[in-house]
């Protein structure tokens, strides 16, 4: 574990956005952002450029880790992601591209990185079980239960994006399964669920909508969906309704699994339309869980959640990190936590 006074270089590998800073505490500096690749290679390349420019910019000596908050899913053992789906299914040696830099090397889940960047650096005062969901690109999960973070075999015990919401199956997500959650409500999927809604539930409902020229020319984004809804289209709005309906059933089953004191949310979509996207679910899920109902709340670092918690993790290693590159050290081929 680093001293919170030492240089920490953080990255955030997202669907949409690759970005990076020098932590120190909680505090960034040095913030770059790229578009994320659509390759191995050119997410690699790019974490190479970073890195030579914040060795040029003179923070190179004093920076004592590497820590890498990315989607998923991962193979902690060897520091890969294995088979993105909101990134085409593409596998990415993280672990052996970082091992060559001489520094202490971390790679978790980017939302596991965020719980606990948000336990670390501020709730643990308040909660011991802590929830982090995020509606962005596609949806995914960090828990703490008593105060330790949850990883599983390989880290991957938080991939609620891939909760069956559906038994029908109407919708395959970009995983392969079919009736996922992040395939109705992760923002890559939403202009694909509004065709099939159109096609079928929807079909010649309210025709003056805009939203049919979109997904005809195929122009429809998540934005635009909640812009039009937020401006007052009818149609928007019945579609946001359908897709509430299977963020109430992803979140009924986290908070009936996992207990938590507080469920803090994040991603875009949720945070710039929390009015229609939040407030409607944490209202619903009040009728379908067991326990008491817990304080949903927004995420405290706003576009920097996940470096934060990228940093959490250098400066204060969960044991659950630990546990997994003990238990699986024969499978290391980078630095990892145990140095």
């Amino acid at each position: 574990m680093a001293n919170r006074l030492d240089p920490v270089i953080v990255f955030d590998i997202g669907a949409s956005r690759l970005r990076a800073g020098v932590a120190i505490g909680p505090r960034l500096d040095m913030r770059v952002e790229y578009p994320t690749p659509r390759t191995a290679e050119g997410i690699l390349s790019i974490i190479d450029r970073i890195l030579s420019t914040f060795r040029d910019k003179g923070y190179w000596e004093d920076v004592v880790a590497i820590s890498v908050a990315t989607i998923g899913p991962l193979d902690m053992k060897t520091g890969e992601v294995v088979a993105a789906p909101n990134l085409g299914g593409i596998r990415i040696d993280l672990g052996r591209a970082l091992s060559g830099y001489g520094k202490r090397v971390y790679i978790v889940n980017d939302c596991v990185a965020a719980v606990w960047g948000e336990y670390v650096f501020g709730l643990r005062h308040r909660y011991e079980n802590i929830v982090y969901v995020t509606i962005s690109t596609g949806i995914g999960g960090g828990v703490i239960v008593d105060g330790n973070l949850l990883l599983g075999k390989k880290g991957n015990a938080h991939e609620i994006g891939h909760i069956v919401v559906d038994s029908e199956r109407k919708m395959r997500c970009g995983c392969g399964g079919w009736g996922h959650w992040e395939a109705y409500g992760g923002g890559a999927n939403i202009p694909r669920y509004t065709r099939f809604l159109l096609e079928t539930k929807y079909r010649g409902t309210k025709e003056n909508s805009p939203l049919y020229s979109l997904v005809k020319t195929g122009r429809l984004t998540a934005r635009e969906l909640y812009t039009l809804a937020a401006g007052g289209d009818e149609l928007a709005s019945l579609i946001i309704d359908e897709i509430n309906h299977y963020h109430v059933a992803g979140f009924e089953s986290v908070v009936n699994v996992y207990d938590p004191e507080v469920v803090v949310v994040g991603g875009s979509i949720a945070l710039n339309n929390w009015r229609l996207v939040v407030e409607p679910v944490a209202e619903k899920i009040k009728e379908g869980i067991v326990t008491t109902v817990p304080h949903i709340i927004p995420a405290n670092f706003g576009d920097d959640e996940v470096l934060i918690g990228a940093a959490a993790i250098a400066y204060e290693t969960p044991s659950s990190v630990l546990r997994i590159r003990e238990r699986l050290n024969n499978h290391n081929h980078y630095r990892g936590v145990d140095g």
